[in-house]
């Protein structure tokens, strides 16, 4: 992996994501990209109890077996996350130069990494230090988890409803630009006065007279 790393966001609907190992650290992994509606297989001679529950209420697929090369095919990505650097090392080799890699020992081995994340709703915040130092950005994580509680995922939410308003109104780009940072005022993550705006937009916007 390059020294220089671009955060992205990526979408992984109907993606086929393969995970070579089946314990605690394969696991996190698994937790971590269950609702982002990829294909998930797992290989593993054996699995946690977590993951067998995963596997038992359809949320992923388990092929009880020994990684090997041909486990890979079709994989947009891979994640090596045996406690046998032997295996991690097998898989690295045997990757698609064009698919994704996670190593979760050894995050320099791949051409990607997994953050500190949580989300909020559409909030997403994630933290890396580039694998430094994965304790700093778990207490990172911690600290902004309890800034930005649960009622960020609603006031985005008003945020975004709010954004398609005004950009349906006839106000000039200005004012529109203007109106939107005022929306990002602390005393609008009052849900009163989020419903009174919605209200208010709705006519500004016309959409109140339609239908």
């Amino acid at each position: 992996m390059s020294e220089i790393v671009t955060p992205l966001m990526i979408d992984l609907d109907k993606k086929n994501i393969v995970i070579v190992g089946g314990g605690s650290i394969a696991e996190r992994r698994i937790r971590s990209l269950l609702e982002n509606g990829g294909l998930l297989t797992v290989i593993s001679p054996t699995i946690g109890e977590g993951i067998q529950k995963l596997w038992q209420t359809a949320q992923l697929t388990w092929k009880k077996k020994r990684f090997e090369a041909v486990d890979l095919a079709d994989a947009f990505l891979i994640i090596a996350a045996t406690n046998d650097p032997t295996v991690n090392e097998l898989v690295v080799h045997h990757s698609p130069q064009d698919a994704l890699l996670n190593v979760a020992a050894q995050a320099e081995k791949g051409n990607i990494h997994f953050p500190a994340h949580f989300k909020q709703g559409k909030l997403s915040i994630s933290i890396s230090t580039d694998g430094a130092s994965p304790m700093l950005a778990a207490k990172i994580k911690d600290n902004l988890h309890t800034v930005y509680d649960e009622n960020y995922g609603d006031y985005v939410d008003f945020l975004n409803e709010s954004r398609k308003l005004i950009k349906h109104s006839l106000l000039d780009k200005s004012t529109q630009s203007l109106l939107l940072k005022e929306l990002l005022a602390e005393s609008f993550m009052d849900e009163q006065k989020q419903t009174k705006t919605i209200a208010w937009l709705e006519k500004l916007s016309g959409k109140d007279r339609v239908g």
